[in-house]
Parts: structure tokens; C-alpha cells; sequence
């Protein structure tokens, strides 16, 4: 299994906890909020041989993304994959700078560099250098009885044909009427669960998203994390969640600090 897209150390890192009876975490979109993150991470009570995988988009809109991408690059328990928001920034800063003004005026570019330092320059620098770390995360996570992707999968393609792209960014994985990998739960991100309607798929009242359609084993065939923590309307009751692979259980925590501007959800 020497593919770019997958991390083998990392994948048999969470496998041996799970066999070893310790929890597995699965974080759901972060976006910058690292006091919130702090919190959840604290509510987890995380013991002896626990991880974390946060499922991507650690970064953009909420006031700290430099915090969260601080506190993942160091931890030895606290791992992350791709979202597309890591790879936004990547596009924005890299060499064309092909989508900057689209980074940093639609999507919440702007928060993590005013984050990164006092200077423009320093913003920049700083900013750029976090890309060592965020360009060879994985993009997905392949577990004997899990499969995770930041937006989840197509379902009109092979799972091992789909791209980087299509883990980044579909948007299909909530509207499968069969299970989309007959042996592994898909855990995704990506949709804020509260914007589910938009695609006529009925949100959850409270907590994540499960889908309705069921593996042979009884389990949800996939689960859907991302709480949305940076949404503006505090009706929707933004939050950030973890998802706990042994066990299912939930533990959230509501955002403390509104966003100051309207983002698209991307």
C-alpha cells in the first residue's frame, strides 16, 4: 500500500488502538477554532493509548487557525487528514496563486493569515511554511472496519478509482442508497449537517448524521461530522464534534465566538 494519498504508519497507528481496545476519536471540521477544539479535546479525557483523527478543514474562518494547525503538527496522539480547505490554501499561496483573492475574500483565507502574524509579509511567511505540513496529509484513511474522507466518496464510481477530488470535495456520500464500501463505515465531514436539507436529505435534530441505509453488521453505512462549527446563524447551532470509533458515542462543544462575516460553505 504505497499510495500518496494514504499514510500506512498513520493507518496502522489507529488500527492498533482500536485492537487495543482504546478509543479512536474522529473530529469533524474544525475551521480555526482552536479555543473550541481545546474543549472538545479536553471533554474526549483522553487516557493511555487513545487517538485522534480530525477528518480536515482544520483551518480558515474561525480566529486561530494557526493554533489548531499548531496543536495537530505537534501532538503524537492527534492526527489529521486533507480537507479542501488545506487545499485552498495550498493553491492560494503556492507558486500561481491561482485562487488567492478567492481564498482569502469567500472561504475564510483571511482569518488564518490575520492568525499567522502582525506583518502581511509574516502572515504570508508563516502561512506558507504550515503547507510542509499540510500538503502530504493523507486524504483519506483505510481501517479494517472504517474508511474516512474529508467529504466522503462519489457513489457512481469504484471507490479505488475516485481522486483526490472526488474525497475532497463530493457532495454524495449522505444521498447512497446502498453502502458505499460493503466492510467499512465511511465517517466524512465536509457538509455541515445542518445544511443537509439543501439536498433534500433531512437533517438531524441533534448530534451527527447517520444514514438510513445499514451494512450487513446493523452499522450506520455512513456518518457525518461536521456540526458546523463556522456557520453564521446561531440558530443552527454551530458546534464542533468527535465521533468515537470504538463505541459511537458523541461529545460536542457549541462555538463561543460568531464569526464576523457571510462565507459560501465550501
Amino acid at each position: 500500500m504505497h499510495t500518496s494519498h494514504r499514510d500506512e504508519e498513520l493507518e496502522e497507528t489507529l488500527q492498533e488502538a482500536l485492537d487495543e481496545g482504546s478509543s479512536v476519536w474522529a473530529v469533524g471540521d474544525i475551521h480555526g477554532y482552536r479555543e473550541e477544539f481545546e474543549e472538545l479535546l479536553g471533554r474526549l479525557r483522553l487516557v493511555e493509548g487513545d487517538m485522534v483523527i480530525c477528518i480536515g478543514d482544520l483551518i480558515d474562518r474561525g480566529p486561530d487557525s494557526h493554533g489548531v494547525l499548531t496543536i495537530v503538527s505537534e501532538s503524537n496522539r492527534i492526527f489529521s487528514i486533507k480537507g479542501n480547505h488545506e487545499l485552498l490554501m495550498s493553491e492560494a499561496l503556492g507558486e500561481d496563486g491561482h485562487r488567492e483573492q478567492f481564498w482569502i475574500g469567500r472561504v475564510g483565507g483571511r482569518a488564518t493569515l490575520d492568525s499567522m502574524g502582525s506583518s502581511e509579509s509574516e502572515k504570508r511567511k508563516q502561512a506558507r511554511r504550515w503547507l510542509e505540513f499540510t500538503d502530504p496529509l493523507p486524504t483519506e484513511v483505510v481501517l479494517d472496519l472504517f474508511r474516512l474522507a474529508h467529504s466522503g466518496y462519489r457513489s457512481d464510481i469504484p471507490l479505488e478509482a475516485q481522486s483526490d477530488e472526488d474525497r475532497l470535495k463530493s457532495r454524495e456520500v449522505f444521498r447512497a442508497t446502498s453502502p458505499l464500501d460493503p466492510k467499512r463505515q465511511v465517517i466524512a465531514g465536509h457538509t455541515p449537517v445542518q445544511m443537509l436539507s439543501n439536498f433534500d436529505v433531512e437533517p438531524p435534530k441533534e448530534g451527527v448524521w447517520r444514514s438510513p441505509v445499514l451494512m450487513d453488521d446493523g452499522r450506520p453505512a455512513a456518518v457525518l461530522i461536521d456540526t458546523g462549527i463556522a456557520l453564521k446563524d446561531p440558530t443552527h447551532r454551530p458546534r464542533m464534534s468527535a465521533y468515537d470509533l470504538q463505541t459511537g458515542k458523541i461529545e460536542e462543544v457549541h462555538r463561543k465566538i460568531d464569526p464576523d462575516s457571510k462565507t459560501t460553505m465550501l
